[in-house]
């Protein structure tokens, strides 16, 4: 009984981007809708964005250091990286940057560019691994900021050499999402809960962005975890995953306090009233439990 309810509960997070209006597909219910990402960091944080930037300079496909070819910039005019701005460093890491047709245009200090480490060093990560003396090198400046190594011969030449820090690469508040595919996704689901739920906005986004959130990260990784549950229910239900479980489980034995307390808690969490908490949970669990032969009608409290 716990593992089939731990299960079904799961299926909640699954199902509940599409189930509230974030989903791809119309008519029969359609599949879920879900956008992906092909950057991530050097820890392995998945970056919620299509373009290459300081941060995402990973690819997710490979696990490698992308190459200058992935910079929105390169060829946009047809003429490979020499499409790009460059940038010439001095001995002390002191930067000269010119324009694509090789005109100067100022002076930088090295710690303005992301990724700076100290001295003349720029990396990636904590440790000494993927740092590089840029001193007497010459890069590539990408569009948002990523520098690629210009130099011939040495062996990552064409591959990005700057990062931010994991924290701030990896943001998953997909409220602040840049993609205009994400925000659209958002927007629909968000709109969807404030209609039928009686959310105001603010929770209506928070929840439709934890949804969204969970649904890329699962993808991503092709699984998930407990603590990733908890942390998607804390945001979309008000509750901890565990007491969601439990409740469910006095539930199935006929027990209805526990949930009605629950309820409660949920509905002052997100800023609704019992009635429209309770509508909400049941509208959430009602794919999931059809995937598993229940009619969510048939559970009341």
């Amino acid at each position: 009984m716990k593992k089939t309810l731990r299960v079904i509960l799961g299926t909640v997070i699954a199902t509940g981007f599409a189930a509230c209006g974030g989903g791809g597909g119309g008519g029969g219910g359609g599949s879920s809708q879900v956008i992906y990402y092909p950057y991530e960091t050097v820890f392995g944080d998945v970056c919620q964005t299509q373009e290459a930037s300081p941060g995402c300079t990973f690819l997710k496909s490979t696990g490698e250091r992308i190459a200058v070819s992935e910079d929105p910039d390169y060829n946009k005019m047809g003429y490979g990286s020499d499409d790009l701005w460059y940038v010439k460093f001095d001995s002390n890491g002191n930067a000269a940057v010119y324009d694509d047709l090789g005109r100067f245009q100022y002076y930088e200090d090295i710690s303005q560019f992301a990724g700076f480490v100290g001295g003349t060093t720029i990396g990636v990560g904590d440790t000494g691994f993927y740092w590089e003396n840029v001193a007497n090198g010459t890069y590539w400046l990408g569009k948002n900021g990523v520098l690629y190594n210009a130099n011939v011969g040495e062996s990552n030449y064409g591959q990005a050499i700057n990062d931010k820090t994991s924290s701030s690469a990896s943001d998953t508040n997909f409220a602040a999402l840049n993609s205009d595919a994400n925000k659209e996704l958002v927007k629909r689901a968000s709109d969807r809960l404030m209609k039928e739920y009686g959310f105001k906005q603010d929770k209506a986004v928070a929840v439709a962005s934890a949804l969204n959130s969970w649904a890329v990260a699962a993808a991503e990784r092709g699984t998930t975890s407990e603590k990733d549950m908890d942390k998607t229910f804390k945001v979309v239900f008000g509750i901890q995953f565990s007491d969601a479980l439990a409740a469910a489980k006095d539930l199935a034995y006929g027990d209805k306090s526990s949930m009605q307390d629950l309820t409660n808690r949920s509905a002052a969490a997100l800023g609704l009233k019992p009635h429209q908490a309770q509508k909400f949970m049941k509208g959430m669990y009602k794919k999931a439990l059809a995937n598993w032969g229940y009619d969510e009608s048939s559970f009341n409290w």
